[in-house]
């Protein structure tokens, strides 16, 4: 059974999302404590929501790319190739009816065989539900940070 104590995790844009706009030490933390992968998808959603953050965050392009940098340095990048279509297949499975866009990071998981970390309780709920044990809520694993 996975557990937090793997120290290994996928991350999905929303975690992405949430370290960018808080911006608090936390995500600084999580991510030198445990060993994150990302998919390569993560960053056209990054991209798409750069605005967004920027807005939110009241940050300059700059500052904000020295915090992502800061982060990344930190973090795996899965390029998608390296993701089995038979992972793939199970994570659209899973997903195509909550959100096709979550397939990836599930297919991450599925394939690395460790926990995904969201923040998204709907998707949460969801995979639980239909028997995807490999995710956990970002809250959960901040409680766990030293």
């Amino acid at each position: 059974m996975l557990t937090i104590q793997s120290k290994k995790f996928v991350i999905d844009a929303n975690v992405l999302f949430s370290a960018f706009i808080s911006g608090k030490d936390i995500y600084d933390i999580l991510f030198s404590t445990y060993k994150i992968f990302v998919p390569d998808f993560a960053f056209l959603e990054l991209e798409k929501y750069k605005q967004r953050v920027l807005k939110k965050t009241k940050l300059s392009e700059s500052d904000l790319q020295v915090f992502v940098l800061r982060l990344f340095n930190n973090v795996t990048v899965i390029p998608n190739l390296l993701i089995s279509r038979a992972s793939l297949n199970r994570g659209y499975n899973l997903c195509t009816d909550i959100d096709e866009k979550d397939t990836v990071y599930v297919a991450a998981a599925i394939e690395l065989n460790i926990l995904l970390i969201t923040s998204d309780k709907k998707l949460y709920n969801y995979l639980k539900l239909h028997g995807f044990n490999q995710i956990t809520l970002l809250g959960d694993v901040i409680n766990t940070l030293p």
